[in-house]
């Protein structure tokens, strides 16, 4: 589906046929449409060795629906892989509808989208540790009707103190505020309004090496 964080991952294989380690290269090229993390893997491969590596690929919002071409090449070599794009659905929900989802840092290995990719055992982390406050923030192309955010942080080290903003005509709105929180999950409700984006800025953990994490965001 289009959308920052409703692509898939392609799993890329490099296999070393030979009976000598080698170093293998692999290019990726995509249509316009779609988005790649990265454009070349590289990798050492020992004889016999096969490296599965994913590769993020995503289609912008309002991408038209069909089907895109990526070419990956390798030793000569070339493989086109069709992708299929795809509008997410009426009843989708208000996670999967978001055109943008963006932070005041990330790690490497705790991306933005991992906060709404269903999977408690993802994380958003923050790239800069014991420096508050941070935020992580979610985008729709139009206002929408909200009164609830479910907020899953790590049974270890999670958050304990936030505010939940929503985004008005004059700047950021404070709807709810948390303190002293030390539960994995915690809902918060307000009175419904519409808001074309929700932020969630976030100003101490429950861990000596205080760092944002949040496991999933839940808007309704």
């Amino acid at each position: 589906m289009t959308g920052q964080c409703n692509g898939r991952d392609l799993l890329v294989h490099l296999t070393n046929t030979t009976t000598k380690p080698i170093y293998a290269d692999a290019w990726l090229a995509a249509d316009p449409a779609l988005h790649l993390p990265r454009r070349l893997i590289s990798s050492w491969l020992p004889p016999g060795y096969t490296r599965k590596v994913p590769v993020a690929v995503r289609a912008a919002d309002r991408t038209k629906p069909g089907t895109y071409h990526l070419r990956i090449s390798s030793a000569g070599t070339s493989v086109d892989v069709p992708v299929k794009v795809s509008a997410p659905p009426p009843d989708a929900g208000l996670m999967r509808l978001a055109t943008r989802v963006t932070a005041s840092s990330a790690r490497a290995t705790g991306p933005v989208c991992a906060a709404i990719d269903g999977d408690p055992g993802t994380i958003w982390n923050d790239a800069t540790g014991k420096r508050w406050p941070d935020w992580w923030q979610l985008d729709w192309d139009r206002p929408r009707r909200i009164s609830r955010v479910e907020v899953v942080t790590t049974a270890e080290w999670g958050l304990r103190d936030w505010d939940v903003q929503v985004a008005a005509p004059d700047g950021w709105v404070t709807v709810r505020s948390v303190r002293g929180n030390t539960a994995v999950r915690h809902i918060t409700r307000f009175a419904p309004r519409r808001a074309a984006a929700v932020r969630i800025v976030t100003l101490a953990g429950n861990a000596v090496n205080d760092q944002s994490r949040l496991a999933e965001v839940v808007i309704r």
